[in-house]
């Protein structure tokens, strides 16, 4: 089994003189829904798909918890969950209250040999650029044509899986064209709905 990969330009600072860099990705090919993790466990295992679907969300849930409560969580073989936080800058202790303070990621730090699993795999160079196929505006407006076939409304995760680009340069896409008058933004909320401009 081998591991997809392909190259990606770097976002470049104005007035840097620097030429194009890339940098290196895994191109992911759809993602493992818990549907999905259940069903393989099952295959494995004793467990019917809703015991290791039930298993999951108690996991999701004690994760949880154990973060509220000041813990880092171990869970062997996989590796340790620790919060993060933020706040603004300030000079000395006594500047910050609680309330300016918040949780800034949950970092994830595998154990080494789930790390050490992965030093065989092998690579191939994705054949497809996903990330930057070159529609034309008739290629685009028949895309969108499709998209709204048998909805009045498009989401960024329907705009994504018709047009085969990544999650960023669908979202760049989408921004695209709201500001050329192609696509109203309907609903702004973290999961925005778009109407097409008639």
């Amino acid at each position: 089994m081998a591991l997809y990969y392909d190259f990606y330009e770097n976002p470049q600072q104005e007035g840097s003189g620097d030429g194009k860099r890339f940098h290196v990705r895994v191109v992911t090919k759809g993602t493992v829904t818990t549907d999905m993790l259940a069903s393989d466990i099952r295959k494995s295992s004793s467990l019917t798909e809703a015991d290791v679907k039930g298993v999951l969300t108690a996991l999701v849930h004690a994760l949880k918890n154990s973060l509220k409560e000041n813990r880092r969580v171990h869970v062997e073989g996989l590796g340790y969950f620790q919060l993060t936080l933020a706040c603004p800058p300030v000079s000395a202790r006594n500047e910050i209250r609680a309330e300016s303070i918040r949780v800034k990621s949950i970092i994830f730090r595998p154990e080494s040999d789930f790390r050490k699993s992965f030093r065989t795999v092998t690579f191939r160079r994705e054949p497809v650029k996903r990330h930057s196929i070159p529609y034309s505006e008739q290629e685009m407006d028949s895309l969108l044509n499709a998209c709204f076939r048998d909805t009045p409304y498009l989401t960024a995760k329907k705009f994504e899986q018709q047009s085969g680009l990544t999650h960023a340069t669908a979202a760049r896409r989408l921004k695209q064209l709201v500001e050329a008058g192609k696509l109203r933004k309907v609903y702004f909320s973290r999961y925005p709905l778009y109407e097409k401009n008639v």
